[in-house]
């Protein structure tokens, strides 16, 4: 009976190993595309997904970047949502004496804020903004985000990572602006050998590694019970030799 009761635990563990919760890749308030060209214009889709299981994501903000001077704004409408856009004077622009156009072209955004609406639990929101023109130069433009919760939880997205150091907790959403020729000629990864790539398409990593594991440690179970089985069975009452065996299934706030 000992075998016996050493297969049973394998089975427990392996049914425990496949069904145990995976680990929750936590997502972070992202925007994309994450690459734009220098001088031009873009729609960028800012992502926040609601983290918490018990409350609601009721606002968030968007803090512009100080080094761009973006001063073409415009807005996707999100039902349920309100907008309100925040700007501040361009040095030496003039302020009166100009047309709408030329007024707003002489300020540049600050920020956004959405609020009125809700984010549930397990749940995201995309917000779309059209802006431009972005800088001439090269370089990171950083998008500091809020996020409040329904009970008064203020979520700060405003980490900048650092080149060697480990991934913050609360990274800020960035857009790299590049020439375009710089993303035309950038070098494609050399394709990897027919071999080596197949041998890693076929590698499991994380939850996998554990699923596999635990479909292994069932099949060696299942097989161990039924040889042990077998073997009590043989011992007690010979069997025909002519018997086949069984198989086992496998299968703004900003400062913190």
């Amino acid at each position: 009976m000992k075998p016996i009761r050493v297969v049973a635990a394998t089975l427990v563990a392996g049914v425990a190993v496949l069904l145990a919760p995976t680990s929750p890749a936590w997502a972070h308030v992202t925007v994309s595309p994450s690459v734009a060209t220098t001088g031009g214009y873009g729609t960028f889709a800012f992502k926040v997904p609601d983290e918490r299981a018990d409350a609601k994501t009721t606002r968030v903000e968007v803090v512009f970047p100080e080094n761009a001077q973006l001063t073409s704004v415009s807005l996707r409408p999100v039902p349920g949502w309100k907008a309100t856009v925040a700007t501040r004077q361009l040095p030496n622009a003039a302020s009166a004496g100009h047309d709408d156009d030329e007024e707003a072209a002489n300020k540049a955004v600050t920020g956004i804020v959405w609020e009125g609406g809700a984010i549930k639990p397990g749940e995201f929101q995309l917000f779309e903004v059209s802006l431009g023109p972005l800088p001439t130069t090269p370089g990171q433009l950083v998008f500091k985000a809020l996020q409040t919760y329904s009970d008064g939880e203020v979520v700060r997205w405003i980490d900048i990572p650092e080149a060697g150091a480990p991934r913050p907790e609360h990274p800020a959403p960035m857009i790299d602006v590049k020439p375009a020729d710089a993303q035309a000629n950038a070098p494609a990864a050399p394709a990897a050998p027919a071999a080596p790539a197949a041998a890693a398409a076929a590698t499991p990593t994380g939850d996998g590694v554990a699923r596999l594991l635990g479909w292994a440690g069932l099949a060696l179970g299942a097989l161990a019970l039924l040889t042990a089985a077998a073997t009590g069975l043989r011992r007690r009452t010979p069997a025909p030799a002519s018997a086949p065996l069984a198989e086992a299934d496998t299968a703004a706030r900003l400062s913190r």
